[in-house]
């Protein structure tokens, strides 16, 4: 549940970088700018799991638009390819994401 403390301005964050990254750790971070809420900042964790909620919001909005009953082979291959393109979509890890930012190498 978010409190007073979980809001931020632009200015703390400019000044509180780091301080403010090892807090969101444990708790959502809002950012507020000139009276107005912007941004929000989770851990690396949460985003790979609301990324993982909606890969399967997709998959199940996939299967839903086809009916089971009266579909044929090109049907069949058109889901089973979507369903195969959207497992094939990378989550990184915070590990991953360090050694993207260590080495300045650029994400796929």
């Amino acid at each position: 549940m978010l409190n007073k403390d979980n809001f931020i301005s632009t200015t703390f964050l400019q000044q509180n970088v780091s301080k403010t990254i090892d807090k969101v750790k444990n708790e959502d971070i809002i950012v507020i700018r000139n009276n107005k809420l912007e941004a929000a900042i989770i851990s690396i964790e949460k985003y790979n799991k609301l990324l993982e909620v909606m890969e399967w919001e997709k998959t199940c909005s996939i299967l839903d638009s086809y009916p089971i009953e009266n579909t044929d082979e090109a049907e069949e291959k058109e889901i089973s390819e979507k369903i195969t393109k959207m497992k094939k979509e990378k989550l990184y890890s915070p590990e991953e994401i360090e050694n993207v930012a260590e080495k300045s190498v650029e994400y796929d």
